[in-house]
């Protein structure tokens, strides 16, 4: 609308653009603000972006995860960011779920890396595997029944998917999720793939995140374990001993012992490896696919490589559930 009644309305100005950074880029906001003949024409350019979006050294990091939840691990790095614990945990909506191929943690009970360091022998010697999963440690086949180690065929869960291989799933809660209430007259899934909603979902830069980690060996057969709904929630008792939680980071493939991850994060683990019906592993999927529309979360991501303890907390930082 235009000014107070009887006064001049004020001389448009153009509207901002984002700064140029190119000379195409240049050329172009020259065009839109038809510029060309008018070299005292006042426009407006957007300052660039004061957040500086590039992955820190880890050395200059919070602590990392994953961490070595081994009897006698060890770390170094003091955390500046508090550990939330499971009632401040409790009020932060689920934002993500998705899986890892095999568990990035490392623990008494999942430890086998022989597929690790086969993957990253052959990474070593030039073969390309971006389009592979980097596969973490593994819980032990020994004991499997032959029932259990029988072939299921998975419908909603794609890539390297298989009965008797490890998943670490992780249950990303976030302060940037959306509740039930938020999206009641908005079209808004409450769950997406990747972690943008958890990491500046409604327009947050700085939320506080929780990852629930629960390590699963899938197995086949009558007696496989199958709860009705492992998708909104782990599936590790209330009671359980046997869960830590620790101040850490974001994890993947794309971080390693140079190039560490920015976000500060609380991680509750199991450090117990759970059996899991391929059946409901593959019901998670569906879940995921029909009532989020999700795409990319049905494929297991690669896990990072185990963090050096210089990088990871010590270990009276790793405490008890709670």
């Amino acid at each position: 609308m235009g000014g107070a009644l009887g006064a001049p309305a004020p001389a448009p100005v153009a509207a901002p653009l984002v700064a140029p950074t190119t000379c195409g880029g240049m050329k172009e906001h020259y065009r839109k603000n038809e510029c060309c003949g008018k070299p005292d024409k006042a426009v407006q350019v957007a300052p660039a972006c004061p957040y500086n979006f590039n992955k820190p050294t880890c050395a200059k990091a919070e602590p990392q995860a994953p961490r070595d939840l081994s009897t006698g691990a060890t770390g170094t790095k003091i955390p500046k960011a508090a550990t939330l614990n499971i009632a401040q945990q409790a009020l932060l909506p689920l934002a993500n779920v998705h899986f890892h191929l095999g568990a990035e943690h490392k623990s008494d009970n999942y430890k086998d890396d022989t597929d690790a360091k086969a993957y990253d022998a052959k990474a070593a010697g030039g073969r390309r595997l971006a389009a592979d999963p980097r596969p973490g440690f593994m819980c032990s086949k020994a004991g499997l029944s032959d029932a259990e180690k029988a072939p299921y065929t998975f419908q909603y869960c794609k890539g390297d998917v298989a009965v008797g291989k490890t998943y670490e799933v992780h249950y990303v809660h976030s302060s940037a999720g959306y509740t039930a209430e938020d999206i009641k007259d908005v079209d808004i899934d409450l769950l997406d793939d990747g972690l943008g909603g958890a990491a500046n979902g409604r327009g947050q830069l700085n939320p506080m995140i929780v990852v629930k980690a629960q390590v699963f060996q899938i197995v086949n057969g009558a007696g496989a374990p199958k709860p009705a709904d492992m998708l909104h929630d782990w599936t590790v008792p209330a009671d359980d001993k046997d869960s830590v939680m620790y101040p850490g980071s974001t994890t993947g493939q794309s971080h390693d012992d140079a190039t560490c991850s920015p976000y500060a994060i609380t991680w509750f683990v199991s450090k117990k490896c759970w059996k899991i019906s391929a059946e409901s592993f593959d019901k998670m999927c569906k879940m995921k696919k029909e009532q989020y529309k999700m795409e990319a979360d049905l494929y297991p991501h690669g896990s990072r490589i185990i963090v050096h303890s210089n990088w990871v907390t010590p270990a009276s930082y790793v405490k008890p559930l709670a």
